[in-house]
C-alpha cells in the first residue's frame, strides 16, 4: 500500500511540473527583451532629450517655427467623395449640436499638454498586417502593410501644434512615417500633418512642422496613423506624443 501511494504522489507531481512548465511557456503576457535591446536602451533612455526647450514641442524654445504647408497622403490611392452637410440635413440644427462652438479669435493659449502613446498601443487596420512586440513599448511589423491606428482624443476648442514620433530605426532605405488625420463621417479625410523616422539610427525622434489646427470634435473624429513602409525589429514605433494647447 506504501508504494503505491508513493508511485501515485510521483504521478501526480510529474503531472503538475508538466502543466506549470507548459503555462510559462505558453503565457503571451511574457516579454523578454534581449541583452541587445537592453544596452540599447540603456543608453538612449534618458539621453535623446535631457535639454528642455530645445525642440519646437517643448516650452522655452525660441528658434525658428516652420509650419506645415502639405500633406503626404496616408489614404493614398483612395478617391474621396464628399457629401455637403446641408443637403442631407437641409441645414436643420440636431439636438447633438446644440452649443458646440470653437475659439475664432486669438485666444491666451496655456502653456503644451501632451497626449503620449507607447507604440504597442497602435493596431493594424487590415487582419492581413501582423505586429510583434519588440520592447520598451515598441512594436514592429511582421507582415502586410496597412496603416496602424489609434484614436485621438484631445479637449473641443484646443490646438494641436506638433506631432512627435520616437522610434527605432536601423534600415537605412525606408523610413517610417506618421501622421495625425481627421475623419468627417462622409468619406472626407484630411493630414493634419505628417513626420518620418528620417535622422539618427537606432532609438531617435523626429518632431513634426508647427500645425495650429483647433480641435473640432463635433466634425471631425481625429487618429493617429503610422506606416513602417518595411516588416522587421529593424523598424520600430516606439511612441506618438501629440504637443497641444487650450485656449
Amino acid at each position: 500500500m506504501f508504494k503505491k501511494r508513493t508511485w501515485l504522489v510521483v504521478v501526480f507531481a510529474c503531472i503538475f511540473i508538466t502543466i506549470a512548465t507548459v503555462t510559462v511557456v505558453a503565457n503571451p503576457f511574457t516579454q523578454e527583451s534581449s541583452e541587445y535591446d537592453t544596452e540599447l536602451l540603456s543608453q538612449t533612455i534618458g539621453k535623446i532629450d535631457t535639454i528642455i526647450g530645445d525642440d519646437p514641442d517643448e516650452e522655452g524654445y525660441q528658434g525658428k517655427i516652420v509650419t506645415f504647408s502639405g500633406s503626404s497622403d496616408s489614404e493614398e490611392g483612395v478617391e474621396i467623395e464628399t457629401i455637403p452637410f446641408d443637403s442631407i440635413h437641409d441645414g436643420e440644427t440636431l439636438p447633438d449640436e446644440i452649443g458646440i462652438s470653437i475659439p475664432v479669435s486669438n485666444p491666451e493659449w496655456t502653456e503644451f499638454f501632451y497626449n503620449f502613446s507607447a507604440g504597442s498601443t497602435l493596431r493594424p487596420r487590415s487582419s492581413q498586417t501582423r505586429w510583434a512586440y519588440a520592447s520598451g513599448g515598441c512594436s514592429y511589423v511582421t507582415k502586410g502593410f496597412d496603416l496602424f491606428t489609434l484614436p485621438l482624443v484631445l479637449p473641443q476648442g484646443s490646438r494641436i501644434d506638433y506631432l512627435r514620433l520616437y522610434y527605432y530605426d536601423e534600415n537605412a532605405s525606408v523610413d517610417m512615417m506618421a501622421w495625425i488625420t481627421t475623419y468627417d463621417g462622409m468619406g472626407g479625410v484630411s493630414d493634419l500633418v505628417n513626420v518620418s523616422s528620417v535622422g539618427n539610427p537606432g532609438y531617435s525622434y523626429n518632431i513634426s512642422d508647427f500645425v495650429g489646427h483647433i480641435v473640432d470634435n463635433a466634425t471631425n473624429s481625429y487618429v493617429l496613423n503610422f506606416a513602417a513602409h518595411g516588416t522587421g525589429d529593424s523598424l520600430r514605433l516606439c511612441g506618438l506624443r501629440v504637443a497641444y494647447r487650450l485656449p
